[in-house]
């Protein structure tokens, strides 16, 4: 019989929180507001980039900064006043932020933004412009403590009319990169500024000639970010793991490794948005919404703990529809949210005790942890093994010894919810759990 084993006795060390998200709790002009959700689960880290406030620009530059004439150094010059009430919110629910700099996606014919500043050193003084008021309460601003200052988002794609994010050559994005991270790391060498976002680390050209410029002029990289888009989970734990080896490869072995766009998805990013497809789209979002995608970001979060990635972000947390599987747009949590609370749930227990699969457990994943008291939290999650009995045996607990052992289940049927409750030692036991499925068991000593 497949079988998991867990030394609770064993402490191999902590939990990372890796369940930050992209964007706030607000949507629609603050209409919805989901911010009790982002409370509850304590979301970690939130990345602004392609807000729906119910805009996709209020965190952009040109928001902020709408003539490129004037005086970067004049408050006048800027208005916060939509981006202030955005980020309001996010800093209500007690998370940390991402600011990336930069411009949102254009999915029109024509581009508006997203084109190389006319003055990259005036962009970069326009940059530390919205630092100061963030950070420093300049122009009637505020004391966030905002740590992470990205710059742009997915410059890596295909130069040429079809771009959606950077209509400039790869030469020109390195040279904003130069000016933008010097300018920031000059001003306040406590701050850690990187990027790019990259559409994809498999896009070894851009990725190569960008570390080379930053090694060879010596620019700051605190840290690099990364996107994954997949169904197949070991997808991310082989792009984590290339991230990290090329940041070491050219002597950047400090740099953070942030995966800050991931998502459940099976599709095709160049056919899906066509006319004629609508019902593949709904069924492709549907699904990262459902209980596969809530047992493929119960993977990926577990997953994530041995591999090198220091932060993350799930996109999308606003309660949109599309790419947001946390919520819909009536912000009602949808399964994918409650992967996120059985995760927290798993955190507070954060001496991370041993846990492992047999090979005979193919497509299955779990974590377990505990606290001082005794109290024991194990998640498991079956993305894409059999449905089946599995045993679990529990070593490292005293003889005889009783535990309340709550079951949570989470799948099509019903939400994170409380599924069987009983007084037992919990040295064997025997589950059956079917494909797609969320659980999460809690032991208390009695």
């Amino acid at each position: 019989m497949a079988h998991m084993t867990i030394r609770a006795d064993r402490i191999i060390g902590t939990f990372k929180p890796l369940h930050g998200v992209n964007n706030g709790p607000v949507c629609y002009g603050s209409l919805i507001d989901v911010s009790h959700y982002y409370a509850k689960t304590e979301i970690p880290l939130v990345r602004l980039h392609d807000p729906n406030w119910p805009h996709a620009w209020e965190v952009d530059i040109h928001t902020i900064f709408p003539d490129f004439s004037k005086d970067p150094a004049d408050p006048a010059s800027y208005d916060f006043s939509r981006t202030d009430e955005y980020i309001r919110t996010i800093v209500a629910t007690g998370a940390d932020i991402v600011y990336r700099l930069g411009e949102s996606i254009e999915h029109t014919a024509t581009k508006y933004y997203i084109h190389p500043p006319e003055d990259y050193g005036k962009w970069a003084q326009i940059c530390i412009g919205i630092i100061r008021h963030y950070n420093q309460g300049w122009a009637g601003g505020f004391h966030y403590g905002i740590k992470y200052w990205e710059i742009w988002n997915e410059p890596d794609k295909v130069v040429g009319p079809k771009h959606k994010m950077w209509s400039g050559t790869w030469e020109q994005f390195y040279e904003l990169y130069a000016a933008a991270s010097t300018a920031i790391k000059r001003f306040d060498p406590q701050l850690k500024v990187g990027g790019y976002a990259a559409t994809s680390v498999n896009r070894d050209d851009f990725l190569n000639e960008f570390l080379t410029v930053c090694r060879d002029r010596r620019l700051p990289l605190d840290f690099f970010s990364w996107h994954v888009y997949s169904a197949d989970p070991q997808q991310i734990v082989k792009d984590a793991r290339f991230a990290r080896e090329k940041l070491d490869a050219y002597g950047y072995p400090q740099a953070e490794s942030h995966l800050n766009e991931w998502n459940y998805f099976e599709g095709d990013f160049r056919t899906i948005w066509q006319p004629g497809n609508e019902h593949i789209r709904r069924l492709v979002f549907e699904r990262a919404k459902g209980s596969v995608g809530a047992s493929f970001v119960a993977t990926v979060l577990m997953l994530m703990q041995d591999l090198p990635v220091d932060a993350a972000n799930y996109y999308d947390g606003q309660p949109t529809a599309l790419f947001c599987g946390l919520f819909d747009y009536y912000g009602v949590p949808q399964k994918a949210y409650y992967a996120f609370e059985a995760f927290h749930e798993l955190l507070q227990h954060p001496q991370r005790v041993h846990a492992a699969v047999s090979e005979t457990a193919p497509g299955i994943t779990c974590c377990c942890g505990a606290d001082a008291s005794g109290h024991i939290a194990l998640l498991i999650s079956n993305y894409n093994g059999k449905s089946g009995t599995y045993h679990i045996e529990v070593q490292g607990i005293a003889s005889g010894s009783e535990f309340l052992l709550q079951t949570y289940v989470l799948n099509d049927k019903q939400e994170l919810d409380l599924q069987e409750e009983s007084t037992r030692n919990i040295a064997s036991l025997e589950l059956f759990i079917p494909q797609h499925t969320v659980l999460l068991l809690k032991a208390a000593p009695v």
